[in-house]
């Protein structure tokens, strides 16, 4: 299946739908709600009751969705069978982010691309990412999705980055799942960009901390989530592009830890919920800093993977000076 969600304009102001791609009219979404409503109402229920209960089992939030389990996996994959002309979403929609992730976390898995930052940060590779999957907690309410402006912080002066990611969406939770569990918790893949303010980041990590700020301004996501099943294979080409030129290129095949070792070390010793998104880290030479290249105001950046699409999203301006802390005195000698 090929999931999104959709932004419609209705008389109350916009309103998000989750989508579903139509297997009967390729090319065509199917509004999860409204195909819901009308199978309610076959059932016998009332127009009024098949309402409530549509919204109840296919929110606009991917992640409430998918809360409700196996009933709304079978929700969607119903409607893509749908062939009721009025289940399908009305034409001028706008994709937004297909998910808002209940937990994000980005993880280091490509060996290509910590072997590049070592090295021109002039230090050894840490052996810990070669023992386990090492990743960090990013922020789950600061997605933008396809098309939409990325908001420059005040403290990124001149290092703006982009990371070229796949993104693993979360469709079951649990806790200590095995590898080999996990596979049945994935709802899909997407298209992750993990924008990075990388004067602050490097500022910060000092603090042996974080990232923080550096990261946790804004990340994109889209524009569809697409199932394993209808993915060509793992080894998917990824692409990026600014301003049109090709940056970089590579393939997610050369992932040093796999999808399922991922979702299986976020679950380990702590709740994985249902809807949480899961960086893959950053395909090798998937990011400016490994080109010492880096982003102005106003350039397109457009991720391309095979099988998924492009997301594309152009830098906002610098805002005008916002506050900083005051340095603090050292009170005490190391």
């Amino acid at each position: 299946m090929r999931i999104a969600r959709m932004e419609f304009p209705t008389l109350d102001g916009p309103e998000v739908r989750i989508v579903v791609a139509s297997r009967q009219e390729p090319g065509r979404w199917v509004d999860v709600r409204t195909a819901l409503r009308l199978a309610f109402e076959r059932r016998g229920a009332t127009p009024a009751a098949a309402r409530r209960l549509a919204q109840a089992l296919a929110p606009g939030s991917l992640s409430a969705a998918l809360e409700n389990g196996e009933a709304f996996m079978e929700a969607l994959a119903q409607a893509a069978e749908d062939t009721c002309e009025e289940a399908l979403a009305p034409e001028g929609g706008r994709l937004v982010a297909p998910i808002d992730p209940s937990l994000y976390r980005d993880f280091l898995s490509f060996e290509v691309h910590f072997t590049n930052a070592a090295r021109l940060h002039n230090h050894g590779v840490a052996p810990v990412l070669y023992e386990m999957p090492v990743g960090y907690m990013g922020h789950h309410l600061a997605f933008i999705g396809p098309e939409e402006t990325v908001p420059w912080p005040f403290y990124a002066k001149e290092c703006m980055d982009f990371e070229l990611e796949l993104g693993i969406v979360v469709g079951r939770g649990g806790r200590n799942l095995r590898p080999e569990e996990a596979t049945g918790h994935i709802l899909g893949l997407t298209i992750l960009n993990d924008f990075s303010a990388r004067d602050i980041q490097l500022r910060e990590m000092q603090g042996r901390l974080g990232p923080a700020k550096g990261k946790h301004f804004c990340n994109a996501v889209g524009p569809v989530i697409v199932t394993l099943d209808e993915l060509p294979s793992r080894d998917l080409r990824m692409t990026a592009r600014v301003n049109g030129e090709v940056w970089s290129s590579g393939q997610s095949g050369t992932m040093l830890w796999s999808l399922e070792e991922l979702v299986a070390w976020a679950s380990a010793g702590e709740p994985l919920p249902a809807g949480a998104l899961l960086g893959s880290g950053t395909v090798g030479f998937g990011c400016g800093m490994e080109l010492q290249r880096y982003l102005n105001p106003g350039d397109l950046v457009e991720l391309e993977v095979e099988g998924i699409g492009v997301l594309r999203n152009r830098l906002g301006q610098p805002p005008a000076e916002g506050w900083w802390p005051s340095p603090k005195t050292p009170s005490i000698q190391v």
